[in-house]
């Protein structure tokens, strides 16, 4: 297996922006590098979407979702050449799955879906990802909000914490049964290929990857088919922080197309990731952290 000559990665970020006119950690995003996809969920109408792509100058296409300003997106900084907008479950679910086949110049066509499911029901959850799932027909990268979570990202103690805050928010009890489901799929998470942490984003304790919301739990995901071309590059996931704008954090990671569709397992060697001393204050560990004071080393 081997990546294709000549050619460069591809970066591919998710966000989740509450309010998309005031998002300015999206175009910031691109000055870290050359951006493929955004995957958006925002309430806001259509301009400061169409503002945003005229001023990096790439390619968009909406789909909308429960109401006019709000619904899905994919910026790409080359041609989409195709897109669909498909209904998830039924005709009585609103949220949906918007398709967009991208032309990248000396690589070809990558298949991207971004979505949002359901953020209460996992039994909901379950039947939306089932339908995205069986209506793929090509190799695809996934990205967006699953909202379940993955139980291999935390300790039983932190498990517990989680479980219990929640309950205090009036939340439902966190579920994991998606993120099994596609597991069994042989969806590759993006999070196996993970590189230095940024320390604005910290991890909870008994916690191994970066939350992205505000309960500092990892709730944004990348993955890809198990049939795709596309590999994530080892190293290359981050999640970085929305700066306040959104309750949830750019998540991000590169590809790359390989000659195989064999997806090597990335063993990541023990390191110290370059971070900030970090002070946590007016917070508990069990509720993730936000609030955060940089002290000098």
């Amino acid at each position: 297996m081997g990546v294709q000559k000549n050619q460069k990665p591809i970066r591919i970020a998710t966000f989740n922006a509450a309010l998309f006119s005031m998002a300015p950690a999206v175009p910031e995003l691109t000055k870290k590098g050359p951006t493929f996809d955004l995957d958006q969920d925002y309430p806001e109408d259509m301009k400061p979407l169409s503002d945003l792509a005229a001023a990096l100058g790439m390619h968009y296409v909406f789909a909308e979702s429960w109401a006019p300003e709000y619904g899905n997106a994919v910026l790409s900084k080359w041609p989409i050449k195709r897109s669909k907008v498909q209904k998830i479950f039924d005709d009585s679910d609103f949220r949906n799955v918007l398709k967009a086949t991208i032309d990248v110049p000396q690589t070809g066509e990558v298949d991207f879906h971004c979505t949002l499911l359901d953020h209460l029901d996992e039994k909901w959850r379950m039947k939306q990802i089932k339908a995205i799932i069986e209506s793929n027909e090509r190799p695809h990268i996934l990205a967006g909000g699953i909202n379940s979570l993955d139980e291999t990202d935390y300790s039983p103690e932190r498990w517990t914490d989680i479980v219990k805050y929640y309950e205090e928010m009036g939340k439902p009890t966190p579920k994991v049964e998606v993120m099994k489901y596609l597991k069994s799929k042989q969806y590759t998470d993006a999070k196996d290929f993970a590189g230095e942490c940024e320390s604005v984003v910290i991890i909870a304790k008994g916690q191994n990857v970066q939350g992205t919301c505000k309960y500092g739990t990892r709730v944004d995901y990348i993955l890809v088919s198990p049939d795709s071309p596309y590999k994530f590059v080892p190293g290359s996931y981050m999640v970085l922080s929305s700066k306040g704008t959104s309750d949830h954090h750019i998540v991000k990671v590169e590809v790359t197309k390989v000659d195989e569709p064999i997806q090597q397992p990335y063993i990541r060697r023990h390191r110290h990731p370059k971070q900030k001393v970090v002070k946590i204050t007016n917070s508990n560990p069990s509720k993730g952290a936000w609030k955060l004071q940089t002290l000098d080393r």
